[in-house]
């Protein structure tokens, strides 16, 4: 019997452009979707899989209707057939956003996702759903600032999953959660689609698109270069059509990813070494977040930090990086407590780098204030072009490049990178994570990398601590794993 029913959503010829001016104000359109075509039936997953920005995030502004005014379109958006209509959007089609600074600040997290919850109890939905994607009830009355940035994404995750929507459009929701709550996620978003909702799931990680989706749109410089089934990832990529997906394909860490070069050996003084010496630290009156703890990187030294969503791993990055204070322990580099004033010779780089730039600068004021190096701007990638843009007009990964360019600095001893590759495609993390290999040997900086993906850090590390075993009682000397 041939099913006769429209898609849910179907975008037809679908061109996006936008208009610029450059000096003498003179007018141009920059291209960024050409003739894109999918379709969504009810009850299908189908993951939009490029490069940090090859358009996805546009697509899915585009459908919700929340692109800026000097965008240009051409092609339809159909939903059930007709046109998408404004009072669609946030009823019939629901968003999970890329940026977890779409919660509110101001709002507890439960009331958040009570808020989508319609003619139910909604404090028993909202308690309910927390269990499914692995949040225990004590997150209800939390802020957003309390939560860390895998916590901060099942919450935004939920307040999708318990709106009444047709269509869920995902913009990259599972950077950054650990293996249990990813599959977590997967497990719901499923379940979702097996009532018969519809789901757009735009990622640049290949893994999580093949466990969820049941096919592949795979996406470059705004235009679709491939649909690819499931089954074609395997191997070499022996079945997938185009060298580009193909490529991404073998970038993963678990294909062909790189190798290290050679073992890492201490090649200067004990003084220089960054030691971190029995601290603890807890908020307020709750259980200590962690208690105790040693650590020690030499210069040059990659040392993989590996555990669990809301351990307590960016709680301890950001007291080595001069963030936070612990209740007690020191930070000593050299011997000796590290001065607040002038440039911090432990750069931090974030997970969401929205969160480390101002949005009130372009991106050439940024590059200017934080005296970035030409060298790694070539190396990581970042376009001429970018500099004029405001931070709001850069993808998360094109922000994330320059957050990891002003790392660089030439007063820089250690950095810690805090997941920093999750908002970016399997091709460009291999090369990043090159270059940062390269560079931090090069000139002897220590790295300490931060990481859910057990794979990444298997390639990139001198050695790897679990942060399970590293908050022990007993645990008081460095260890390899």
């Amino acid at each position: 019997m041939v099913n006769l029913q429209p898609p849910l959503l179907e975008v037809k010829d679908f061109s996006l452009a936008f208009r610029t001016f450059k000096k003498g104000l003179v007018e141009t359109e920059v291209k960024v979707i050409k003739n894109l075509n999918i379709t969504i039936n009810e009850g299908e997953i189908v993951a939009v899989v490029g490069a940090s920005g090859s358009g996805k995030s546009l697509l899915a502004s585009a459908i919700l209707g929340i692109l800026p005014k000097h965008a240009l379109t051409e092609g339809k958006i159909l939903y059930k057939g007709g046109e998408l209509k404004g009072e669609f959007r946030g009823k019939e089609v629901s968003y999970i956003p890329q940026s977890i600074q779409s919660l509110n600040p101001l709002m507890k997290v439960g009331k958040q996702v009570q808020e989508v919850i319609k003619n139910q109890d909604k404090k028993l939905i909202q308690r309910k759903i927390f269990t499914q994607v692995g949040l225990s009830n004590e997150i209800t009355d939390k802020y957003p600032f309390e939560l860390s940035g895998g916590m901060a994404r099942r919450i935004l995750a939920a307040t999708a999953i318990v709106s009444p929507a047709k269509l869920i459009i995902a913009d990259e929701p599972t950077p950054g959660l650990d293996p249990q709550a990813l599959d977590e996620v997967i497990t719901l978003l499923k379940q979702l689609s097996q009532t018969g909702k519809g789901i757009m799931f735009i990622t640049h990680d290949i893994d999580t698109a093949l466990k969820l989706a049941n096919k592949v749109v795979v996406f470059r410089d705004g235009e679709t270069i491939e649909v690819a089934n499931v089954e074609d990832f395997s191997g070499k990529g022996e079945k997938l059509q185009h060298a580009y997906t193909k490529e991404l394909w073998n970038a993963l860490p678990g294909n062909d990813f790189f190798v290290k070069e050679k073992d890492f050996i201490p090649i200067t003084k004990e003084s220089s070494k960054l030691e971190i010496k029995g601290i603890s630290f807890k908020y307020g009156d709750e259980d200590y977040l962690f208690k105790d703890l040693h650590l020690t990187i030499d210069p040059g030294e990659i040392v993989g930090l590996h555990g669990y969503s809301g351990s307590g791993k960016t709680t301890m990055a950001k007291i080595i990086a001069g963030y936070l204070k612990p209740e007690n322990g020191r930070v000593l580099l050299g011997g000796k407590q590290i001065k607040n004033r002038g440039i911090y010779p432990i750069q931090f780089i974030w997970q969401h780098p929205e969160k480390a730039i101002n949005p009130r600068w372009k991106m050439q004021k940024i590059f200017i204030e934080s005296n970035m190096d030409r060298e790694v701007l070539d190396e990581l990638g970042i376009k001429e072009e970018w500099l004029s843009r405001w931070p709001s007009e850069l993808s998360g990964g094109e922000l994330q490049r320059f957050c990891i360019a002003r790392a660089f600095h030439n007063e820089t001893k250690f950095i810690i990178a805090d997941e920093i590759t999750t908002m970016l495609d399997a091709i460009t993390q291999a090369h990043l994570w090159k270059m940062l290999h390269r560079m931090a040997k090069e000139r002897n900086i220590g790295v300490l990398a931060i990481s859910h993906d057990y794979y990444l850090l298997q390639h990139i590390s001198d050695r790897i601590i679990n942060f399970q075993d590293f908050q022990a009682a007993d645990f008081k000397n460095d260890s390899n794993f």
